[in-house]
């Protein structure tokens, strides 16, 4: 009783002395805030963090789950596959890169908003219902393909004429290539319910009226999201799916790709693009 009426007063502390109540964002003002959205595959590519230009050009294979393509009704089990032979001779918008870094904005983040975002999804395991992530992102570098120059069109010729055997693979339903990141750097700190029990911490946080505390530094994580062009598609979808010269894929094809987020890319392909 003693402890319980101990906690209670501190948390009606905060919420009379603490004017600044935080909130766990939605995961529709967590989009808005920091610029991210629900048809881009998130991943963490540690290898690719001293030059992310290498990501463009990548390959992303999709491949059957108990002999069926993924569908609309079929989204199951998806597998997620960085094919080692890559895109490569082509141009990058110069314009796409960024001149310097850009603060997005501070967000607070709990278990159920980390499982239900992609772009957050690999820290929700680090969650439990008694903490939360006090989280800053930052835009630190962007790139796209050039579309308009005539070399992407002829390194996908040359790629598809040196990959003839993943093209006619009736295994591999979808074929992406990787033609725009943007890297985006998580600044964390990890919050608990304040408990009397339990070991008190040099910052808190007036965290939808309880004291959350803190003993941790703070940390850094990588996020790359991953915009695709459309190499291949099913058989099926040929005819019904005319394929455009800057290979953009529809709706449904980019969700499946966004089905891709928390992947890793272990290896990294040497080359220069």
């Amino acid at each position: 009783m003693g402890i319980h009426n101990h906690i209670d007063h501190i948390n009606n502390v905060i919420n009379q002395d603490i004017a600044d109540c935080a909130f766990v964002n939605t995961v529709q003002e967590l989009e808005s805030k920091v610029n991210v959205n629900d048809q881009t595959a998130y991943i963490q590519a540690d290898a690719f963090t001293d030059n992310p230009y290498q990501l463009l050009g990548q390959i992303v294979e999709i491949r059957k789950v108990n002999d069926k393509c993924p569908s609309r009704v079929n989204v199951q089990n998806i597998q997620f596959e960085f094919c080692v032979d890559t895109i490569s001779g082509f141009k990058i918008d110069v314009e796409s890169k960024m001149s310097k870094p850009v603060l997005r904005s501070s967000i607070i983040a709990d278990k159920e908003l980390c499982v239900k975002a992609g772009f957050l999804n690999f820290l929700g395991a680090q969650l439990d219902d008694k903490s939360s992530f006090s989280l800053i992102v930052i835009d630190q570098a962007k790139g796209l393909v050039d579309f308009q120059h005539s070399s992407w069109q002829s390194a996908v010729t040359a790629w598809k004429a040196q990959n003839q055997e993943k093209i006619n693979d009736p295994d591999i339903c979808y074929i992406y290539a990787i033609t725009g990141f943007v890297q985006k750097n998580i600044i964390r700190k990890r919050y608990s319910r304040f408990e009397a029990s339990g070991r008190g911490g040099a910052y808190g946080i007036n965290l939808q009226g309880k004291l959350f505390t803190s003993t941790e530094d703070y940390s850094l994580d990588i996020v790359f999201g991953l915009t695709p062009a459309i190499i291949k598609r099913p058989a099926r979808e040929i005819e019904a799916k005319a394929m455009r010269e800057d290979y953009i894929p529809d709706a449904e094809e980019l969700a499946f790709f966004a089905l891709g987020s928390g992947s890793q890319i272990q290896k990294r392909i040497e080359r220069t693009v």
